[in-house]
């Protein structure tokens, strides 16, 4: 089990960028992506800087394209008296007729993936969704996810098991309130394809 920090947080409840968490508690990590990398479905409409501004702080996301036809986000959190810190992440994207997803990994995670669901507004706005950790390890224990749950501490430790093709059927029919509230970046770096 571990505990996810305020910047990691912040990314997967904003875009890998930012999910959700439990605090004091484990985030549930998949041992599957959603779909294995496809070049052919890379976004490149994601390469460039974002801005998320909050009340006292903002979260700047650079989004840049790997060699493997992957993503690469770093996400630099400006805070209140100069503080701040940067977080980088390995990303894939998943399009589905469901939606769009970020498959995310992070030196944070157990070798697992966390899954963020993304929306352009326009050319430069992007709203990201989390999951809700509370209805995931609830899927798991209904067993309408393949997992496993055990009572760690005072947190649940919970580990998704499902397959590829189990998350694709899984995300076909998952409720609006599955996802958190969005949270939305604008851009403020180049915009490397034409928007469509």
């Amino acid at each position: 089990m571990r505990a996810w920090g305020k910047y990691t947080r912040r990314l997967l409840a904003s875009l890998a960028l930012v999910a959700a968490t439990v605090v004091g508690g484990c985030l549930a990590e998949s041992e599957h992506p959603i779909a294995a990398a496809d070049p052919e479905k890379n976004d490149a409409r994601l390469w460039g800087s974002w801005i998320l501004e909050e009340e006292d702080e903002y979260l700047i996301a650079h989004v840049f394209a790997t060699e493997d036809d992957k993503l690469r986000i770093s996400l630099a959190d400006h805070g209140v008296e100069g503080l701040g810190d940067v977080e980088t992440y390995d990303v894939h994207v998943t399009r589905l007729p469901s939606g769009d997803y970020l498959n995310v990994m992070s030196s944070e995670t157990e070798d697992g993936y966390v899954f963020i669901k993304y929306e352009f507004e326009g050319t430069d706005h992007l709203s990201v969704w989390s999951m809700e950790n509370e209805k995931l390890v609830q899927a798991v224990k209904d067993g309408t996810l393949a997992g496993t749950t055990k009572q760690d501490g005072s947190g649940i430790d919970v580990r998704i098991t499902a397959t590829s093709e189990q998350w694709q059927a899984f995300l076909a029919k998952a409720p609006v309130e599955f996802f958190g509230e969005p949270s939305t970046f604008r851009r403020i770096g180049p915009a490397y394809v034409e928007q469509q």
